[in-house]
């Protein structure tokens, strides 16, 4: 075989192999790719979700925390109603002065 044949040949085959290498990891360079684009838009997506839970939550624990609130001054002026009723009857002589309700 003719030397510059052989160097060609040598040269091509190399030549085809670096395009196949080429090819293969513009491939892979491309899967790549879109796995992390599709990571980014799932987390993206969790993301959202976990903050709506959270606003969701936020919200519900402000407004249980109002309802606790307008119970508990409902309770603060049914004490007062009940003490001022309980004044009332003492006062009137309906009552004794202390409570014994266990006797």
């Amino acid at each position: 075989m003719d030397a510059g044949l052989v160097v060609g040949l040598v040269g091509a085959i190399l030549g085809l192999l670096s395009t196949i290498y080429t090819a293969r990891q513009t491939h892979q360079a491309s899967q790549d790719r879109e796995e992390r684009e599709a990571r980014e838009a799932r987390l993206a997506a969790e993301d959202g979700t976990y903050r709506r839970a959270e606003a969701f939550d936020v919200g519900s624990q402000q407004r249980m925390q109002a309802e606790i609130n307008r119970q508990a001054e409902q309770i603060h002026t049914l004490q007062r109603r009940v003490n001022r009723l309980t004044r009332q009857l003492v006062n009137a002589g309906l009552a004794p002065e202390e409570e014994n309700e266990l006797a």
